[in-house]
């Protein structure tokens, strides 16, 4: 259950970031947000909950040991943890610039 929250906090984080750099995001507008990027948030949405599912699946198996193991501070990382968080931040950062560049 907390790596399919920390899947929603990636996608928050990169949507409040996302409106954070807007010129006019004095005062949120949940009405705005949503007409301005419902696409790209369902979209990576699903494709997170794709991916989520097949992440937390019991046969899925990841090690950094190897990528971690020069990093001195570093004794151990909670592997599924992080990837259910880059997959939420990742896949809203991925689906938000290509639904961005086809409407220019």
């Amino acid at each position: 259950m907390i790596n399919w929250i920390l899947a929603l906090l990636g996608i928050m984080i990169y949507f409040m970031v996302r409106y954070a750099k807007k010129k006019d995001s004095k005062n949120f507008s949940f009405t705005f947000w949503a007409k301005d990027n419902w696409p790209e948030f369902v979209v990576s949405a699903l494709a997170t909950i794709a991916l989520m599912i097949l992440f937390t699946d019991p046969e899925s198996k990841f090690d950094f040991s190897e990528m971690f193991s020069k990093v001195p501070y570093l004794v151990s990382l909670p592997a599924t943890k992080v990837i259910s968080l880059i997959a939420g931040f990742g896949n809203s950062a991925l689906f938000y610039t290509l639904f961005r560049t086809k409407k220019k």
